[in-house]
């Protein structure tokens, strides 16, 4: 059970609970830029953005994954993401990004609706690859 000087993570999607830890810290992709939490945060929701979320473990560990979008809730030391998709480092291929992103590049859209969701889904690709870079350097 979580004590006062840490947070209960957990990370849902419509398809699965996708992570779920105890930590010391957490930082998340908000809509309009990061957000961080600590132990004692007071009680908020906040709407998320598409990117990177750390959810710091120890001094030494950090675990990083992909989120697209969402809602953040915290409690009483609960930290809680709803979000539409979440993946982690052992989740991800960085050659099946690669080219995700070419073909991404290589569509022409047309109209304001189709360059906006192509942003969306460059972003969504961006915040894979940058969770798979992140913890490839990473030890632990």
């Amino acid at each position: 059970m979580a004590d006062v000087k840490t947070l209960r993570v957990t990370v849902i999607t419509p398809a699965r609970a996708a992570y779920s830890a105890t930590a010391r810290s957490v930082v998340v992709p908000a809509f309009d830029g990061e957000m961080g939490v600590l132990p004692g945060h007071a009680a908020m929701l906040a709407l998320l953005g598409t990117g990177e979320m750390r959810v710091g473990i120890s001094e030494e560990e950090t675990q990083r994954l992909a989120i697209r979008g969402g809602f953040l809730q915290v409690r009483d030391n609960q930290v809680s993401v709803l979000t539409p998709e979440a993946l982690t480092p052992g989740e991800l291929a960085g050659d099946a990004l690669e080219e995700e992103l070419r073909k991404l590049e290589a569509e022409e859209p047309v109209t304001l609706a189709d360059r906006e969701a192509r942003d969306m889904r460059r972003a969504w690709i961006k915040a894979r690859q940058r969770v798979l870079g992140d913890s490839a350097g990473e030890h632990g």
